[in-house]
């Protein structure tokens, strides 16, 4: 902890241990932010005069999507767009949570911590919280807090400002509390406690925020979770547009999410069946494919997948049981709500074909990788990208129009990055090409496709500063002070 006049002198008159310890953090300068979070946490908590300020920050996926949730490899990075915390502990269990984005929310830390109203911003904070509960078996240990909230990652973009704020409330309960948990520990439980949102996600988002080191990306697998940091190709900058079309967390955007990983689920099942496999040894599509290898296993997507779509009865007519069996082994979420079957059933054989080809591009981008070789990842960039519009169907227009004006532009790669639907296009460009690549995406498409989205555009001129973002590779979440 900290005395927060004395961080506040340290950050204005250029102190060098506290540049140093933001330089080991930050590839950019964020003293500006970090007195503005101290500002918002003394006006909101006067009496509060010893504190603790965290990170956690966002990430960016360079190549793997939708396959956290499968059990395969991605290769994300994290960014310098972070969520900060400042807090001080309670002695009491209450946590007070303030933001100058949102309402101010305060609850008790108990056993279980019942949710606020869907979409409610309040339910990130209870989500970290939750997960640190679980962690821990019950609430002994812990404290409560009172913490001021201050994010920069661009919300609804594919950057995980969600899973930036889980964590970071996460981080805060365990910081207020003053346990110990491991790094890797708190990564793979963060993973399931950003279920308590209603979403199924994987556990990238937070690996990526948790466990990543500054000036790399980071190969993550899953089940259990690993990960090693690899080195990018000198010579590169990772450029990021955001279409400004904004993925919202409605009730209707959680169904269309999850009608991916159900429509993986049974694809799992349907070529285990077919393919005459131990049921009790497959749980993910990653299995299969560790087990089969890649070519058989593209060889089973072809033999099992012969319509396009199944219908949840044609799905259970396959493997032999009812369509309430099937609901509640497959179309049922975490949180215990019924899936909808979309119009015309599930493409379930190509929402396996995007899975699988894109393991293999992740498998080959991190050889190319560490090879120095960054054109070659930028080609398993571009197929990605194809990919993810055609058989995942995450796609939009307007990152149809960031992916080809950046690739006119002469990219090395260019794709879709987050869940789709809206959000951020991640864009691989040689150094000498950078500033060509962010004219001309700033004056085709700020300048003029965008205004075919009037919501987009509506927002990108009132938070300009939000589209487009040149990154090097940022450190995980910490405690900074």
């Amino acid at each position: 902890m900290i005395n927060r006049d004395t961080l506040m002198k340290g950050l204005t008159k250029g102190d060098s241990r506290v540049r140093k310890t933001l330089d080991q953090a930050y590839n950019v300068d964020v003293s500006g932010r970090l007195l503005t979070l101290l500002e918002n946490f003394g006006r909101n908590f006067p009496q509060e005069t010893e504190i603790s300020i965290l990170k956690a920050p966002g990430r960016v996926n360079l190549i793997g999507e939708h396959l956290d949730y499968n059990s395969l490899p991605v290769l994300p990075m994290a960014m310098d767009y972070d969520m900060l915390v400042a807090l001080s502990p309670r002695s009491d269990l209450e946590v007070r949570a303030v933001n100058p984005e949102f309402e101010d929310r305060a609850f008790e830390i108990e056993k279980k911590i019942p949710p606020y109203e869907t979409g409610d911003w309040g339910n990130y904070i209870k989500a970290g919280v939750q997960g640190i509960v679980d962690e821990l078996g019950g609430i002994k240990g812990l404290r409560g807090f009172n913490a001021c909230f201050y994010g920069n990652v661009p919300v609804g973009a594919g950057l995980s400002s969600s899973s930036a704020l889980v964590v970071a409330a996460a981080m805060a309960a365990v910081e207020a509390g003053g346990v110990k948990i491991e790094p890797l520990v708190l990564a793979d439980r963060m993973a399931s406690a950003e279920w308590y949102v209603g979403t199924q996600g994987g556990g990238m988002d937070h690996a990526a925020s948790i466990l990543s080191e500054k000036g790399k990306a980071l190969r993550v697998d899953f089940f259990p979770l690993r990960a090693r940091p690899v080195s990018l190709p000198e010579g590169y900058t990772i450029v990021v547009a955001n279409s400004m079309v904004v993925s919202t967390k409605t009730r209707e955007s959680k169904i269309r999410f999850n009608w991916l990983p159900t429509a993986c689920r049974a694809a799992t099942a349907m070529l285990v069946k077919n393919l005459g496999l131990e049921a009790a040894k497959i749980k993910y599509l990653g299995d299969i494919f560790r087990q089969l290898g890649m070519a058989d296993t593209l060889r089973g997507l072809q033999k099992t997948f012969t319509q396009d779509k199944y219908t949840k009865p044609e799905i259970a007519a396959y493997l032999g049981t009812t369509v309430g069996e099937l609901d509640r082994r497959l179309f049922t979420t975490n949180a215990g709500e019924l899936v909808p079957e979309p119009e015309g059933g599930f493409r379930v054989g190509a929402r396996a074909r995007h899975v699988i080809s894109e393991a293999i591009r992740v498998e080959e981008s991190v050889k190319v990788v560490e090879a120095g070789d960054g054109e070659a990842l930028g080609r398993r960039m571009n197929g990605s990208w194809i990919s993810c519009r055609d058989d995942f169907e995450i796609s939009h227009p307007a990152l149809v129009d960031l992916v080809e004006i950046g690739r006119s532009a002469g990219t090395s790669g260019s794709r879709l990055t987050g869940a789709g639907w809206g959000g951020c296009t991640v864009h691989l460009v040689k150094d000498e090409k950078v500033e060509k690549v962010l004219e001309a995406l700033q004056k085709k498409y700020y300048g003029k496709a965008i205004e075919k989205y009037p919501a987009a555009a509506k927002l990108y001129h009132e938070h300009p500063e939000d589209a487009l973002l040149a990154l090097r590779p940022s450190a995980g979440a910490r405690v900074l002070f």
